[in-house]
């Protein structure tokens, strides 16, 4: 009796455990298959695989392979730009790798930007219409994106002004608040390191606002929210490799809508608060 019991136990442990190797191997053939890797040897794909697999797919990345990849995609299937940016990759800079390899999105703004192809018209109005209370702007519009702020330009180095430029557009009911406008504000206060944060109670209080200082804890951001939109200070993680601004719109049904002036697809999205807390840096209510 003792004997059945052991190999069926046995059995069911074989099973198990199979099913553990079919749920693995499933798992890793669809990150294989959703990011064609190139590799240039069975032990490179190998490494790749797993590394990738791993990885927070929502977490932006500075691994130069996939990022070509992300790339090289994009060019197979009819993006002429980014067939570009893949030819010229090792000549770009590693910013403009960065931005385009995670966000195809930004493609067209950096092959323009590569290209000195910045002379856009001008036309007032959001980059795009989300339908939520804050005013949704992207930095790399290429309305200001060429723009220069402090030694680089808007579309790389403008989250801060971006993002307050969205906060200000909502409280005084008026888009023509924009990136390009605030930026001028901006020039003096950016640094090697980026924004200055004494920028953003500065610039309040040129509109007769005040930036009051947030808490990091849910009830508390949950709680500023219904006087108004926060700016964000994030470090590196899901919105950012080094350091970004971005605005907090809102919470709906237990998660919160994002403005990020660096990304659409990441605004479209909505977050809970267990997946950004750790990377929150520092949060401001202008009111």
């Amino acid at each position: 009796m003792r004997r059945r019991k052991k190999r069926k136990l046995g059995f069911v442990r074989i099973v198990i455990f199979l099913a553990f190797i079919v749920v693995v191997f499933n798992f890793l053939k669809s990150r294989y298959n959703e990011t064609k890797y190139y590799v240039d040897s069975p032990l490179d794909s190998i490494s790749e695989i797993f590394s990738h697999a791993f990885e927070n797919a929502d977490y932006k990345t500075d691994n130069k392979r996939a990022l070509k990849r992300n790339l090289q995609k994009e060019a197979d299937s009819g993006n002429d730009k980014a067939r570009w940016l893949v030819d010229n990759f090792d000549y770009l800079d590693d910013n403009l790798i960065y931005l385009a390899g995670n966000d195809s999105d930004a493609i067209d703004f950096v092959y323009n930007y590569s290209n000195e192809i910045t002379d856009f018209e001008y036309y007032p109005g959001e980059s795009v219409d989300f339908k939520r209370s804050t005013p949704y702007f992207l930095q790399w519009d290429n309305r200001w994106a060429y723009d220069y702020l402090g030694d680089s330009v808007i579309g790389l180095a403008g989250c801060g002004p971006t993002s307050m430029a969205m906060v200000l557009a909502r409280l005084e009911g008026d888009t023509s608040i924009d990136p390009g406008k605030i930026a001028i504000d901006a020039q003096n206060y950016m640094t090697d390191d980026g924004i200055a944060w004494k920028f953003f109670n500065d610039e309040a209080n040129r509109y007769g606002y005040t930036a009051y200082d947030i808490s990091n804890d849910e009830g508390s951001i949950i709680d500023a929210l219904e006087k108004g939109p926060l700016i964000v200070s994030v470090n590196k993680g899901i919105f950012t490799l080094f350091g970004h601004i971005l605005v907090i719109d809102s919470y709906q049904d237990g998660k919160f809508v994002i403005n990020d002036p660096n990304s659409m697809k990441k605004s479209q999205k909505t977050w809970t608060y267990d997946e950004i807390k750790d990377q929150i840096a520092h949060i401001w209510l202008v009111n």
